[in-house]
């Protein structure tokens, strides 16, 4: 079955979303090889029209998958036809629907999308498809100092996860903010707490407690984190398997002061 029609029938199924709640939806992208993309009843003419002009036809499919994830959960949020959903683009070209009274925020990398959902918001995620490739150099451009010299410390003893945990979480960060490149990643620092998956955002040496910053357990491969402004006092993660019926795998409860 391709993913492209495969929600046309919608489950019958409703999630509800609490202040200080954010879930966090996994979706299975096609690999090369998954075949052609179908039709794509829930997706609208200018979606339907960027999809046509991109250069693959893996690319194609993703892109067909993700935002048919995407049109198929909010719907299911917000109570409403999934194809009839309209976008409107902040400043810097972050989507979001009108009167929706929800926040979403999508990244997709190879094989894999994450969606993160927030009510009010805003929120942010990156997901990453992790390499064994050295990205110190990249660190040193792109990071603060002391997360560069963390960077380079665990490279130098073999481990390239802490490049991709900084990455991730600085990239659901900006996102959140809703600024994109226009928030340079150098101008704030990350903090990982100890023996948790939380994280900390320090800007110009002060500490932006509004915002929840959190590292997120994922299949063997890649990393993400999201970023919620607001309490983030439960997290959910889902699954999204284009014809499956999704599933719930509640993370557990996380409580912030």
């Amino acid at each position: 079955m391709n993913g492209a029609a495969a929600t046309a029938a919608r489950a019958p199924y409703r999630t509800g979303m609490a202040a200080g709640t954010v879930d966090v939806w996994h979706i299975r992208l096609p690999e090369p090889g998954a075949g052609a993309a179908g039709p794509a009843p829930l997706l609208d003419a200018g979606e339907r029209a960027r999809a046509a002009r991109m250069a693959t036809e893996r690319d194609r499919l993703a892109f067909t998958v993700a935002r048919t994830a995407l049109r198929d959960i909010l719907g299911r949020y917000l109570d409403r036809d999934p194809a009839a959903l309209r976008f409107s683009a902040g400043r810097y070209g972050k989507p979001y629907v009108e009167n929706a009274g929800l926040a979403f925020n999508l990244s997709h990398t190879r094989g894999a999308a994450l969606l993160a959902l927030a009510a009010p918001g805003p929120v942010g995620v990156d997901i990453e498809r992790v390499t064994g490739q050295d990205r110190t150099a990249l660190a040193e451009r792109w990071f603060r100092p002391a997360e560069a010299a963390a960077v380079r410390a665990a490279a130098r003893a073999g481990d390239r996860s802490p490049f991709w945990a900084y990455w991730t979480c600085k990239e659901s960060y900006v996102k959140a903010l809703g600024l994109g490149l226009a928030h340079p990643l150098d101008r704030f620092e990350v903090r990982f707490a100890e023996a948790t998956a939380d994280a900390a955002v320090f800007e110009g040496g002060r500490h932006r407690a509004a915002w929840r910053m959190r590292r997120l357990d994922l299949p063997a491969g890649y990393a993400g984190a999201v970023t919620v402004r607001g309490p983030l006092t439960l997290l959910r993660t889902w699954s999204w398997t284009p014809g499956a019926a999704p599933a719930t795998r509640p993370e557990g409860l996380s409580h912030h002061g």
